[in-house]
């Protein structure tokens, strides 16, 4: 009977042990995705003009997560964007007018394709499957190659294009590990708006955060984006609220075929 007893105590004993450790181990990814930051993204593009030659330009985007996981971004041009993704909730508002749009979503996860709100207006874009492409698991199994399609810059029409992917391992940035990943984007179709271009990414899985991103092709030059100024905790509450003032007005936004955009 006794044995029987330890037996019962040491399966339970077992049973809080792996609990415990599994909760430990959600707790720890939670607290990754909404770990509290403020960064600057700088962003500079060295374009090729008609003419040959090229101009260059360098902005700064002003980027913060709280503890409750919105996002914040601020543009050098005065347009702010925070997504709420707890609440299905987006606000944007800019400096050129004191109005401020709360878009309120009927889910998160998975938005895809065109959308827009009661009055048809202020309708975005969310990228489809065929906008994205898979990245190998691991460098051991070399690159991937997909055919989908991308829109022109009209966004008129699709372009047949080839996806060649790599997954290029970990590496140190500003102290972070970083996991990078490349894509060669090909355009099977011939004209004046056929792009190709490479773009290589590298992201902190632990702040889920891009920390540099450099896409160049022979049509329009290179754009780099890096991550700077990085500080970790909550920034100031006051980013994610419109300044006083601002009127705001509520947008319910439905998704919609995009032939109608």
């Amino acid at each position: 009977m006794r044995h029987r007893y330890v037996v019962l105590a040491l399966t339970a004993v077992c049973a809080c042990v792996v609990l415990l450790f599994w909760q430990r181990k959600i707790h720890a990814k939670s607290a990754a995705v909404v770990a509290p930051y403020t960064a600057h993204l700088t962003i500079t593009s060295n374009r090729v003009l008609p003419d040959g030659s090229s101009a260059t330009a360098v902005s700064t985007v002003v980027l913060a997560r709280d503890q409750q996981g919105r996002i914040y971004e601020k543009t050098e041009h005065g347009s702010f964007f925070v997504q709420d993704p707890a609440r299905l909730q987006t606000l944007t508002w800019d400096s050129h007018n004191q109005v401020a749009i709360l878009g309120h979503w009927p889910y998160w996860s998975g938005r895809k394709g065109c959308w827009a709100d009661d009055q048809g207006k202020q309708w975005g874009r969310f990228p489809n499957d065929e906008d994205w492409h898979k990245v190998p698991s691991s460098p051991r199994e070399g690159r991937l190659e997909t055919i989908g399609s991308i829109s022109d810059p009209s966004g008129n029409k699709r372009i047949k294009t080839r996806f060649v992917s790599e997954n290029l391992g970990h590496k140190d940035i500003h102290g972070l590990n970083a996991y990078g990943m490349r894509w060669t984007m090909t355009p099977l179709d011939v004209g004046p708006s056929a792009i190709s271009e490479t773009t290589e990414l590298w992201k902190s899985s632990e702040l889920d955060l891009k920390l540099l991103e450099v896409t160049s092709g022979p049509k329009y030059g290179l754009k780099r984006e890096e991550l700077s100024d990085l500080q970790r905790g909550d920034p100031d509450p006051a980013l994610f609220e419109p300044p006083k003032g601002y009127k705001v007005e509520i947008a319910k936004y439905h998704q919609t075929p995009c032939e109608q955009q």
